[in-house]
């Protein structure tokens, strides 16, 4: 269900005139601006750097109102990250509003939304943040997202991914919406922190693995590496067979 919505997604963005299409061209180690303030859903004022309190982070851009795919994958984030291992204290999970219009009460609404996916222990590390000088488009801008506003529908068109930010508000990596797993969702918090979160095991397996961005995963590529240098092997033996076989008959 979840590759079916993201493809419906990227059919309907592809069908866009060209000159309309957002773009999605987030840069790994791009900083965001940590003053640039924004309002969480009680209607507090903070910083993005307030926000993160010296967390990591999965950051999601989008709308509060957003009758697409932005629910949908909030829904997918909250309920995969009790899936893993991470106390919820140690991140944070934020959706930022790109529309300056949204208000806390609108952040309040899609909070609540998540709550049973989230549960009652994960949901204190979500934060619903808006902006009335537009500050979430800024801080999406900064991450390489732009958007399209189609007036005539009172809709965005814009992509949607989750972003990991490390504490101090750099992109250390992109999951493209709703083709993430939990471990894919642990794994980059824990690359997001440096190795301070995560078991000695998450740290050897990023030590060991990539991140394959055609699939938006996390791979082991020693594996990969085995799989490649065996199926070489067996090519080889089996050229070598086919060498001899054509040697003896001539």
């Amino acid at each position: 269900m979840r590759s079916l919505l993201a493809a419906l997604c990227l059919f309907v963005a592809g069908a866009a005139p060209a000159a309309e299409r957002p773009t999605f061209d987030p840069k790994l180690g791009a900083q965001l601006t940590l003053d640039r303030e924004l309002i969480d859903a009680s209607g507090r004022k903070l910083t993005l750097g307030e926000t993160l309190g010296g967390r990591p982070a999965l950051v999601i851009f989008g709308y509060d109102k957003c009758p697409n795919l932005c629910g949908v994958t909030q829904q997918a984030v909250a309920s995969d990250l009790n899936k893993t291992s991470l106390r919820p204290a140690d991140y944070r999970a934020l959706f930022i509003s790109i529309d300056p219009e949204e208000t806390p009460a609108d952040a309040a609404t899609a909070q609540d939304d998540i709550a049973s996916a989230a549960g009652p222990a994960g949901l204190p590390a979500w934060r619903f943040l808006t902006g009335s000088d537009g500050a979430g488009a800024v801080l999406a801008n900064e991450a390489g997202i732009t958007f399209d506003r189609r007036k005539g529908i009172d809709q965005f068109v814009h992509p949607i991914a989750v972003i990991a930010l490390t504490p101090s508000g750099r992109i250390s990596q992109v999951l493209p919406a709703l083709t993430f797993t939990p471990r894919d969702l642990k794994l980059a918090l824990v690359e997001a922190s440096e190795n301070r979160l995560g078991s000695s095991a998450d740290h050897i397996f990023l030590l060991c693995a990539g991140f394959d961005s055609s699939k938006g995963q996390y791979t082991p590529t020693i594996w990969a590496a085995l799989k490649v240098a065996s199926l070489a092997t067996l090519l080889g033996l089996g050229a070598t067979v086919l060498w001899q076989s054509w040697g003896r008959e001539r």
